[in-house]
């Protein structure tokens, strides 16, 4: 299964500056806190249409973001 990132974009923030990235790995939602990914099961709530505020980003995107 292909590792899919996101910009979380509650708040009023932006892809390109999101309130949070994760990432879908090997079915498990996970977040980067702290300089680490976390397991996040709120994010599952995309699934169910719950959480809308994202968009899909590259897995370099989401390095950028992290990185800056």
């Amino acid at each position: 299964m292909e590792t899919q990132y996101f910009a979380i974009t509650k708040y009023g923030t932006t892809k390109e500056a999101p309130f949070a990235v994760a990432r879908l790995k090997d079915g498990v939602f996970e977040t980067f806190r702290n300089g680490k990914w976390e397991i996040d099961d709120t994010l599952a709530d995309m699934f169910i249409g719950e959480l809308t505020d994202y968009e899909m980003i590259t897995e370099e995107e989401a390095n950028q973001i992290i990185n800056a």
